[in-house]
């Protein structure tokens, strides 16, 4: 499937010009692990979608069009998802990422407040200046993608009052990959939110009752949006092992 500005606009509410930009006017960097084999910019699924998605989120929250979609900050960008590709597939180990991260926004960080809690709490430490998610580990697999808004000169105040609404976002689309993947997390002991909360129907259920609260916060910015994920929310519920555990 080809994820046209039509359907990031029809379908999950994504602004006109954040759509055209992603959907039409990027070019798939070259010599990107995230991007290996790809012709186009945007594939189906959430991995691509979600930095439309994010963009989206902060260009509604303030930010204008002239910075975000800025080409050297595009770029910065499109190089850390090539270097957490490389930390998740095996390549390179988390401090080798920490590193080639630290490297690769050297001289660039504008909200230094930022990217000093991200470095902390990847490193173990506790943040200094911002709320991150830290109830439920497996719903913060996807802080990395913050190192985004690091070359950016925002206030502490703009990204204390973002972050609630990236989370938002970003932890219903960790749900969805929870709840297809529990058989093989299972298998692998990969981190899964409904196994950390314990692996039963009463998990399921508070996870469902987590996603479901972010999705009305979503719903505060992009109503649509928020909308579309939940009917893919409610589709898990047919998952074979995920009626198994409902059942029990």
């Amino acid at each position: 499937m080809v994820i046209t500005s039509k359907i990031l606009q029809d379908r999950f509410g994504i602004s006109k010009e954040i759509a055209d930009y992603f959907a039409n006017e990027r070019a798939v960097p070259a010599d990107n692990l995230f991007w290996k084999n790809k012709r186009i910019y945007l594939s189906i699924g959430f991995g691509f979608l979600t930095i439309p998605f994010a963009f989206d989120l902060m260009y509604k929250r303030g930010i204008p069009l002239s910075i975000l979609l800025e080409d050297a900050h595009i770029s910065r960008m499109e190089a850390g998802f090539d270097r957490l590709k490389r930390y998740e597939s095996g390549y390179i180990d988390k401090m080798s990422f920490l590193k080639e991260c630290s490297a690769l926004l050297e001289n660039f960080i504008l909200q230094k407040h930022l990217a000093e809690d991200l470095w902390a709490i990847f490193s173990g430490k506790q943040p200094r200046f911002f709320d991150f998610e830290t109830k439920h580990p497996a719903l913060a697999r996807s802080d990395f993608f913050l190192f985004t808004l690091t070359d950016l000169e925002l206030k502490d105040s703009w990204v204390a009052q973002f972050l609630p609404y990236w989370y938002a976002l970003a932890r219903p689309i960790l749900l969805l990959d929870d709840f297809k993947d529990l058989p093989e997390d299972i298998e692998l002991r990969d981190e899964n939110t409904i196994l950390d909360l314990g692996g039963n129907k009463e998990a399921v259920l508070k996870a469902y009752d987590l996603g479901r609260a972010d999705l009305h916060k979503l719903s505060e910015i992009n109503p649509v949006l928020a909308a579309g994920m939940e009917v893919f929310l409610n589709e898990t519920e047919a998952y074979p092992h995920i009626l198994k555990l409902l059942n029990q």
